[in-house]
């Protein structure tokens, strides 16, 4: 029987997609959490659920690589916030003068931390000014995080990030987030968020990708399976929808040269809030 994977085994795994394709993906330093376990649960996911999986996750690093880069050099952003960080390494990529908020389960934030201030020591990874915080997503009160983050964004020009979250999350958690969010911060600021849209529940794929989630996570707790309308971010209160991208329309961007099966693919949706 193969072993199930913890869910925060999950950040290792998409780790791995990434670092397939540094390249497209521009994460040259994914390949440092590569192990034998996550590679071979990233093929199980691949043959399982989608072939294309890996192709997303590069795409979406990539699409938020330069997001970032372009609002940095544009000085639109001083503090970069990643909830649900995992193991994701924009702090390395991206400018060293942005203060970086790592945020995510008391596990990752730990291991993570330990693990980054390791290879930094060893030189094999830039010394960035970055800041970790353990959190739950699923608390019915944020209060506590927000007195957490309100000293360090106060005053400071923000990016909020929060990818590879929502699907596991419910409609009350989410509206929580969002509204934590806009009390963090100011007008121009940015939110990108990445989630599914409600139309993909009909398809295969979507199925399949329930079906494995079922069967080879480790749950302390009923997931959600969230997808999200369009409506939510066009709605979402005090914010402006300024970009709007998906799997589909990034391939297109950086790999017009594939041909996708569009029926094959967990299709993510991109997008990119601004604060009124």
């Amino acid at each position: 029987m193969e072993q199930k994977i913890n869910i925060h085994e999950t950040a290792f795994v998409t780790a791995a997609f990434r670092a397939g394709d540094p390249v497209l993906s521009m994460d040259p330093f994914a390949n440092l959490w590569a192990n034998e376990a996550a590679n071979e649960h990233a093929q199980r996911y691949s043959r399982a659920v989608s072939s294309y999986e890996a192709l997303a996750h590069r795409l979406r690093n990539r699409y938020f690589y330069d997001t970032f880069k372009t609002l940095i050099k544009e000085n639109k952003i001083e503090v970069l916030m990643n909830f649900g960080c995992g193991f994701s390494m924009y702090p390395f990529i991206l400018d060293p003068a942005v203060l970086y908020v790592e945020i995510d389960t008391e596990d990752v934030i730990l291991f993570k931390q330990e693990k980054t201030t390791q290879l930094q020591d060893e030189g094999v990874l830039p010394y960035r000014d970055i800041q970790f915080v353990s959190a739950n997503f699923n608390a019915p009160f944020l209060d506590e995080l927000y007195q957490s983050l309100s000293p360090i964004c106060k005053g400071k020009k923000t990016f909020i990030l929060i990818e590879g979250v929502l699907f596991f999350l419910g409609t009350d958690d989410t509206t929580r987030l969002f509204q934590l969010f806009s009390r963090l911060q100011n007008a121009n600021d940015f939110v990108g968020s990445v989630s599914f849209q409600p139309s993909l529940e009909k398809q295969k794929v979507f199925k399949r990708l329930i079906e494995f989630v079922e069967v080879n996570l480790e749950k302390n707790q009923q997931f959600n399976y969230q997808t999200v309308p369009d409506n939510f971010y066009v709605s979402t209160e005090g914010y402006e929808l300024i970009d709007h991208q998906d799997t589909i329309s990034l391939a297109a961007c950086y790999k017009p040269d594939i041909t996708l099966a569009k029926e094959e693919i967990l299709n993510e949706h991109m997008y990119l809030l601004q604060k009124h």
